[in-house]
């Protein structure tokens, strides 16, 4: 494992480091992984800075020509002893690494590696927004506060990204900064991992579940964002309606506790199946036959992407960027959050109208092919660094 501080010896390379709070199985992680992986190694040494834990380490020690930089102290939490401590160490790394570019993601490697790039001297400083945080579940002080923030670190900020054209519009209405620095860059998906067809009756055997049953699946963290409990909520009118049917969760969090407790009160526990991670999402998005996202905020929605290049029927919630992915009656069937007897009515639609089902799964990976490809969004982060280091010159 190589550890970057110093200027690579090929000055023609720009030195650039990402730098993310940790990396759990999440859309902003996988973003981040795929950047650093497929950013241009004849323009750029690239480094990739966090904590060393997560679902995605060992993905992260596999990346060819990757240096990786600890910070042990990088934590999600607030803590104001390690949140000292962190920011000191990235700003001694950030002077001696001589970095060109700093790009940050996640709201916490964001406020500290800002301004620990600006006190640092880095010429360009980027930040890439994966979601907007100032929603209507947050506390209105903290919420408040947020955008202050925000606000202030955009002044330091060369270019900010988003990765939905709705979340753009948001910052400029929360005038997080002026329209000038924003830009939206689609977050992209290796296709190619997912157009390899697997044996979907062996994936199923594999997986305990019975040939014959449908599957309802979700993907994601088991955390109040991804509402996992409004997914369980509405197994049981589902089931009224369709006894055959499995339902899926992929993902692990705080809330799975919660989750285990709910089934057994709804009396579901037989018909649900909790996968915990994995790192063959995509061949378990082709046992799925549908996929909910029940999520009450979201940058894009990664999972959601994802399932719809895989051809699969979505039922989604209608918030932030879902609805520029999500075509109500298109491209999947969009629903309120928290609105249980809708997100069973969508789950019960393509249940009972295969024809529809396969349609506008058809539609929804025509439209993720068209826009979605992380090759495509490494290329626009490219020419991004481009111009903003032309302008140093």
């Amino acid at each position: 494992m190589k550890v970057a501080y110093f200027m690579p010896e090929n000055r023609t390379q720009n030195h650039i480091l990402h730098i993310i709070t940790n990396l759990p199985f999440g859309g902003a992680q996988d973003n981040t992984l795929l950047t650093v992986e497929k950013l241009n190694r004849e323009k750029y040494d690239v480094s990739l800075m966090c904590s060393p834990d997560g679902d995605w380490l060992p993905r992260a020690q596999q990346i060819p020509n990757l240096n990786l930089v600890f910070i042990d102290e990088l934590k999600r939490e607030i803590s104001p002893i390690n949140d000292f401590i962190a920011f000191w160490k990235i700003l001694r790394l950030l002077k001696k690494g001589k970095y060109t570019i700093v790009h940050t993601h996640t709201t916490k490697a964001s406020l500290l590696g800002r301004i620990a790039a600006k006190l640092a001297g880095v010429p360009v400083i980027v930040h890439t927004v994966h979601a907007i945080h100032f929603h209507d579940y947050v506390n209105p002080l903290i919420r408040k506060l947020y955008i202050i923030i925000e606000r202030l670190l955009s002044k330091i900020t060369d270019k900010i990204i988003t990765v939905s054209k709705i979340n753009l519009r948001k910052a400029l209405d929360l005038k997080l900064a002026a329209s000038d620095k924003f830009v939206n860059v689609y977050s992209g998906i290796e296709f190619g991992k997912f157009n390899n067809k697997v044996d979907i009756a062996s994936k199923r055997k594999e997986l305990g579940i019975l040939n014959g049953q449908k599957i309802v699946g979700m993907v994601g963290r088991l955390s109040k964002q991804k509402a996992p409990l409004d997914f369980i909520k509405a197994i049981p009118e589902v089931l009224a309606f369709e006894s055959n049917v499995l339902f899926v969760i992929v993902g692990e969090g705080v809330l799975k506790k919660n989750i285990i407790e709910l089934a057994k009160k709804l009396g579901i526990e037989s018909k649900l199946k909790l996968l915990g991670f994995r790192e063959d999402i995509q061949e378990i998005l082709q046992t799925f036959d549908i996929f909910v996202l029940t999520s009450l905020w979201e940058g894009l929605g990664r999972s959601l992407t994802e399932a719809m290049y895989t051809g699969l029927p979505v039922v989604a919630t209608n918030v932030d960027g879902v609805p520029e992915l999500v075509k109500d009656g298109e491209t999947g069937i969009l629903v309120n959050p928290k609105d249980i007897a809708s997100i069973a009515q969508g789950i019960i639609t393509f249940l009972s109208d295969k024809r529809k089902a396969k349609k506008i799964g058809g539609a929804a990976k025509q439209q993720i092919t068209d826009s979605f490809d992380a090759t495509h969004m490494v290329h626009e982060l490219e020419k991004i660094y481009d111009d903003l280091l032309l302008r140093q010159e």
